[in-house]
């Protein structure tokens, strides 16, 4: 789950248990905002987000934080389906044939910098036997193999 919209989602749930209707009406507002996406894309949470968009919280508190949790769950469910589904893809992968040593590794940490956790891939003109001590020393696991083409692809990513 994205961590923003999960400090939301909590940030709404403290202030509905507490009754503090303004602070629930700003967050659940803030939270809409960056579920724009997801509401477009799925129908339940749609329906969710409208009812609660409508609802009087003040006039039923419980009926609010039920609904709520209820919200809660269905995102969370979402986040996660779509986040397993960015893992799933593989990265694109930096090509890097032609550059001249040290560039390949230069741009391969940069890339690692960049996206901290996110894995890199890279295309080499030859197994880079030279980079895998300096990867395991910051602790990155890699793997790779020959291309058809006749150069090597590896994947790199946290250990």
């Amino acid at each position: 789950m994205k961590h923003d919209a999960e400090a939301l989602i909590d940030a709404a749930l403290r202030a509905a248990r507490a009754g503090d209707w303004a602070v629930y009406r700003l967050r659940f507002a803030e939270l809409r905002a960056g579920c724009a996406g997801l509401i477009e894309s799925h129908e339940d949470l749609r329906q969710e987000f409208e009812t609660l968009g409508a609802a009087a919280p003040q006039y039923d508190p419980e009926g609010c934080v039920a609904a709520f949790e209820s919200l809660a769950g269905l995102l969370r469910t979402r986040y996660a389906a779509e986040l397993r589904a960015v893992h799933a893809r593989p990265p694109a992968p930096l090509d890097l044939r032609g550059l001249q040593p040290p560039e390949p590794i230069v741009r391969i940490f940069e890339a690692l910098e960049r996206s901290p956790g996110e894995p890199v891939r890279a295309i080499l003109p030859h197994e880079p036997v030279p980079l895998y001590a300096l990867l395991r020393e910051r602790g990155y696991s890699y793997s790779g193999e020959q291309r058809a083409d006749g150069g090597y692809e590896l994947l790199i990513e946290r250990s």
